[in-house]
């Protein structure tokens, strides 16, 4: 009955075991900026069926173009806000905001090659007790895998005008 139990016991930790390494997610590779505009990084998996598009390195992308003067994001930037100070207004927060990734164009041929547009609005945000938010551009990068090597840039920057309460 012992051996029994034993055997049991073993079997269920290595179980366990097994289990617990392929529920680990696969490492995100390091993001290597080619312009103030571009980047790349090179995944270990070439089939990835959209499995190498990552949010990590998304968001690492737009801070690193941010703390960037020649990247057209980090221009615009410091346009909207030179923008808030001339109209006599105070900056909330930190008076630019880039809004939610959204998904705007998605082409997947086969397993290797993946295609992706993601937009996300540019948001002025002003005002003390007052809050005056104003959505000034449409900012669209680029997020392509090809076979594991992800390449990410901006692909434009436009302004909008949807509305003026001033």
């Amino acid at each position: 009955m012992r051996f029994d139990f034993f055997t049991l016991t073993l079997c269920v930790l290595a179980l366990a075991a097994t289990s617990g390494h392929a529920a680990q997610s696969p490492k995100i590779p390091a993001l290597v900026m080619t312009s103030p505009d571009s980047a790349f990084a090179n995944y270990e998996d070439k089939c990835s069926n959209g499995g190498n598009l990552d949010n990590v390195n998304r968001d690492k992308f737009l801070k690193l173009m941010l703390a960037n003067k020649k990247s057209k994001l980090s221009q615009l930037k410091v346009a909207l806000l030179n923008e808030i100070k001339q109209s006599g207004d105070e900056p909330r927060g930190e008076g630019v905001r880039i809004g939610e990734w959204n998904q705007t164009f998605h082409d997947r041929s086969g397993c290797g090659t993946n295609t992706n547009s993601y937009s996300a609005f540019v948001v002025t945000v002003t005002g003390g007790n007052a809050n005056h938010t104003v959505v000034k551009s449409l900012l669209t990068i680029d997020d392509d895998d090809n076979a594991g090597k992800r390449t990410l840039k901006i692909r434009d920057i436009r302004p909008i005008k949807l509305r003026n309460d001033n």
